[in-house]
């Protein structure tokens, strides 16, 4: 799957760049945009039992990142079509929680472990369209594709289980994520050389198919559990372009995802030698960051 986005990522990205030939100069903008940020966040992986009631979760962090990242786009009078990649270092070390629950929901046992190693990537195409209610302000509805990859590695891990002190094995985490935003932005001209953009979005279809592998000596499984949903991801972003000259632009961003979690099938070895689908329990999933940084715009 990750070799097909790639490829998906290579097209689009070929496309946008090869545009420019046809169409006249005057019609046509083109524009690429290396960032840096800087993000904060967290993934959660989740267990509901019979009742209904979280069993189990995972909090897999993710702070604090440094992301590298490239943005193309071009627009067509009032359209614009654009690409976006992120991929993400881990500037610190970064903890695994594991809690169960019991049926009361309270939490009855707790590990820490330390990620040893995480892959983070962040892709994104949208396409939107001006509307200029005012001569300095726009409206620009918008729709994003976006897909998400992480995977972590957590080392064994220390604890408490019951009141007593336990230790336990690692684990290793990989999540895939596919969310259709829609939304719109409001920017602002303040000057001929500074605008303002504020941005709000929302996801009418979310996929997230995720697998886990908990190491052991005696009892070692895996997991695969599998959600959709819609209207649990939100996003805000913010931004201020400022513009050195017609070829060259900066802009200060930050974004922010907040979410529901999302509950869906699950699968495990668990209870035999083979992966079967537990009718008796559900996974579920969740994430949100918050991210800033900064872009230099190059206009063609």
């Amino acid at each position: 799957m990750i070799y097909k986005m790639k490829k998906l990522i290579t097209a689009i990205l070929f496309l946008i760049l090869s545009s420019p030939l046809c169409f006249s100069a005057s019609d046509f903008h083109f524009s690429i945009e290396p960032r840096l940020s800087v993000s904060y966040g967290e993934l959660n992986e989740l267990l509901y039992g019979s009742d209904e009631n979280l069993v189990s979760q995972l909090d897999w962090e993710q702070k604090c990142l440094f992301n590298l990242g490239l943005s193309a786009g071009f627009s067509f009078h009032n359209f614009s079509v654009s690409a976006l990649f992120d991929y993400s270092l881990p500037l610190g070390t970064s903890y695994m929680t594991d809690s169960d629950f019991n049926h009361n929901g309270e939490r009855y046992s707790w590990t820490e472990h330390p990620i040893e190693k995480s892959i983070n990537l962040n892709t994104e195409l949208a396409l939107a369209y001006k509307i200029n209610p005012y001569s300095k302000v726009s409206l620009i509805p918008e729709l994003q594709l976006n897909y998400q990859f992480s995977s972590f590695e957590a080392g064994n891990g220390t604890g408490i289980r019951n009141d007593n002190p336990i230790r336990v094995y690692g684990i290793d985490y990989r999540r895939h994520s596919i969310f259709i935003f829609t939304g719109f932005s409001l920017k602002s001209q303040i000057t001929s050389r500074l605008n303002l953009k504020a941005s709000f979005f929302t996801a009418p279809f979310i996929y997230q198919n995720s697998f886990d592998y908990h190491h052991g000596k005696k009892h070692p499984f895996s997991s695969n559990d599998i959600q959709t949903g819609c209207f649990t991801k939100y996003k805000l972003d913010f931004s201020i372009g400022i513009k050195i000259n017609d070829t060259l632009s900066i802009k200060l961003f930050s974004d922010m995802l907040m979410s529901f979690p999302d509950r869906g099938i699950l699968y495990t070895d668990y209870y035999g030698g083979e992966m079967e689908l537990l009718t008796s329990q559900q996974g579920g999933a969740s994430i949100k960051y918050i991210k800033a940084g900064t872009a230099l715009i190059i206009n063609f």
